[in-house]
Parts: C-alpha cells; structure tokens; sequence
C-alpha cells in the first residue's frame, strides 16, 4: 500500500476535559451495545443552546465516529474515484483538529454515489491510537499522533471486493486483537488480527455472500464468542481460533442491520417483518426450534441495528417508526412515529432512550413498556444534502457525523456547561 506523504499535525490546545467525559466509545455502537451507563447526557438541545462545536471535515463519509480518553477519530473518503483515504483527530472539549492524515487507496472505483459506501466502515480506537478500514481493501493502524503503525491492503491480499454497494462492515475490538467480516460476491472471509501488529491470528473462510453487518463479541470463560448475522445465517463462532459452534441458515434480509445481545439471548434484526428473531446463546451444530426463544410478527428493521434495553427490543423501519417489543417472548408493545427516517443506530442511557434521525432532529423517549413515553424532541440544522449517518458517546455529550461535518452535542467547553 502507498501512503501519500502528508501529516499534518496540528499543535493540541489542552482544554479542562469534564471527568464525566472520559468514558470512551471505541467502535461501532460503543461496545457493540449502544448504552452508556450515565444519567448526565443531555435531554435537550437546538442550534443556539446545546451545540459545544461543530467541525467541517476533511471529506465525505458514513461511518460514525469513536472516541477515546478525549479524542474523536473520524474517516472519510475523497476524489472522483475515492482515492483519497482520510482519518482524523479532534478533540473531544473544544473540537480542535489534532491532526490528519491522508493515505492512497490501494483500489479505486470508476463511479462515486452515495448509495455505494464511502468512507462507511467505523474504526476501532484504543489507547496505542486508532485502527481504520476502508472499502478500497486498505486496513492501517495509527498512533495517537497519526503515523501509521502497520498497514495492510485486504485486496491485495484476498483479491477484491465485488458487490453493488461495496462493503460497510466495521471492524470490531476484542482483547488484544481486531475482527473484521468481509462478505461480498467473492470469496468471503471472517479475520482476525493482532492489534500492534497487524499480523493475521486466524482467517475462516466462507461462502460468497453479500452483507453489510457487523460482528459482535462477548466475553466467554473460554475466551470469548463472535456472533455473525448476515445474508441467510445466524452463526456463533469461537475468538481463539474461528471455528464456527452453531448456527441457523434459512434466514432472509438479514444483510444490514447488526446483532446485538443482553448476554442471555441474541437478537437478529431482518428487514423481512417475520424473520427479526431472540436466539438463546449456546448450543452446537445446526440448532433447531428448542434455541429460538421468539420470533416477532411484524417487525422490520432498516438500518439501526437493534436497541436491547429495560427488558425491550427497540427497531426501527425505513419509514422512521420505532417499535418497542418485550424481550420475554417477542410481543410487541408499541409503535411511534418518529420525527425523520433514521440511519444511525440507537442509544440507551439512564433512563432515557435516544433517537438520532437522519435530518438532525431526534427523539428521546422514556423505556416504558406501556405506552411511548415521548421527554423531548430536537432538532439542529443540517444542509439539505447531508444527512446524520451515525453517533458516538460519552456521560455527558453525543458527538453526531454528517457526510462532512462532525458536531458535539452538550457537556461542557472550556469548562462551561453547553446544557
């Protein structure tokens, strides 16, 4: 892989970071669940109260931003032909761009459009820095200073990606190492590598399959489990190794929304309204109905993966309507409206559960089981052709990305409160 020579490191500004803004979020959804164990994020907010910062970036993208011990990483891509691969670092209390750093995609595409993936894979973060890839193939780990650490390039490797809307899945952190699925029309792959250095710890093989989900890991006394759900499956396989413990075939639409887990069960979203199903976790080999605890009757779930929190499932469909279903057996409680169709996936805090929908308003409703229990509706400005793809968070702030634009949403600059 060639990396172009530029990095352009920008003096860091110390600010007094609140001590309530030192929780991290490293990857996708956080930590796979989407919830903060925090009472201080903010309830409401607009354009003049509420907004700590907003930043333009370096290019287009739609994966969501990471954070850690105070920083934001970000990526994006840019060009005609997404040859330009960018990642940076912001602070977290003042939005001050801490550096860049532009690299050469190894692929490049003929034609750009937004409904083909740019810039879509969410990194993972870490205290040695950050780790980026992208849908060229190129996989690069970066310190906290933005020199890149190791690189790989993923087609060169494996060959290239083929498929109508390139590839999205994130790369997810485990102890010590990183996972990443690929699954596109061509020889598709589970992965694992080392986190310093780069080096592959297994690869498992899989059949041609086009998804664009994301992995999600548990702890396990036998040193951890990967759950994959994508194009037809539900599968359980082992970290340590790759091998593949369990799984369920014949599923359909299970290709964008990821899974997520309460530790007891998984639950798999589809965006056929009878196949979003509760899998008991455990078990070997082919598992039959004995493992499936529900199965839900008219749920649909477009982009957001699945939201497990107060004893509930929350989805949310392409029309932009959340839907509430009880975690015991699968039926559903209750539909509402929300204020905007909506792609980032949502976040459960206190007792409060957060909607962030793609023309910049969101919802935060109350995790009630008897009815939607509507605290408040925001909304900031966004320009018409943007839209939010995805949210990270802390204890007191959201930190929301648009195509070219990151903005932090309440906690404190400067030491003065924004909410």
């Amino acid at each position: 892989m060639r990396l172009l020579a530029m990095l352009i490191l920008v003096p860091v500004i110390v600010f007094g970071t609140d001590e309530a803004d030192t929780v991290n979020w490293p990857g996708f959804r956080g930590d796979g669940s989407s919830l903060v164990n925090s009472d201080a994020l903010p309830l409401t907010w607009n354009n003049e109260d509420g907004v700590a910062w907003r930043v333009d970036l370096a290019g287009f993208g739609q994966s969501s931003p990471v954070i850690w011990n105070g920083t934001v990483y970000v990526t994006s891509t840019g060009g005609e032909h997404k040859e330009h691969l960018y990642v940076e670092a912001f602070d977290l209390d003042s939005g001050k761009r801490q550096w860049i750093r532009e690299l050469e995609a190894s692929v490049t595409v003929e034609k750009v459009s937004k409904m083909i993936s740019q810039g879509a894979p969410t990194p993972v973060a870490g205290p040695e820095g950050v780790t980026v890839f992208f849908e060229s193939g190129d996989l690069v780990s970066l310190d906290t200073e933005g020199k890149v650490r190791w690189s790989r390039s993923l087609t060169e490797e494996y060959g290239p990606f083929k498929g109508g809307h390139g590839v999205g899945s994130s790369l997810v952190g485990v102890p010590g190492q990183l996972v990443l699925l690929i699954d596109h029309d061509g020889p598709s792959y589970l992965l694992c590598l080392d986190r310093k250095t780069g080096e592959t710890a297994w690869r498992t093989e899989r059949e041609a399959r086009v998804s664009w989900t994301t992995p999600l890991y548990l702890d396990h006394p036998d040193g951890g489990r990967l759950l994959v759900s994508s194009n037809g499956s539900l599968e359980g396989f082992r970290l340590k190794d790759g091998e593949r413990l369990w799984w369920i075939d014949g599923i359909t639409k299970n290709t964008v929304a990821s899974p997520s887990s309460d530790g007891r069960l998984v639950v798999m979203p589809s965006s056929n309204p009878k196949q979003s199903m509760a899998v008991r976790l455990g078990g070997k080999g082919e598992l039959g109905e004995d493992h499936e605890v529900w199965r839900a009757e008219s749920v649909v779930s477009s982009f957001p993966s699945p939201l497990l929190y107060h004893d509930m499932a929350f989805f949310i469909n392409r029309a932009g309507t959340l839907l509430a279903q009880d975690m015991e057996d699968g039926r559903s409680l209750w539909k509402h409206r929300l204020p905007g169709e909506t792609w980032a996936s949502p976040i459960g805090a206190g007792d409060r559960v957060y909607v962030f929908c793609k023309n910049g308003k969101a919802a935060v409703l109350k995790p009630d089981k008897a009815k939607p229990v509507v605290l408040a509706e925001n909304a900031i400005e966004i320009p018409e052709e943007e839209i939010v793809y995805g949210v990270a968070a802390t204890q007191s702030a959201f930190v929301l990305r648009t195509g070219r634009e990151l903005i932090r949403i309440g906690g404190s600059i400067g030491g003065e409160t924004t909410d």
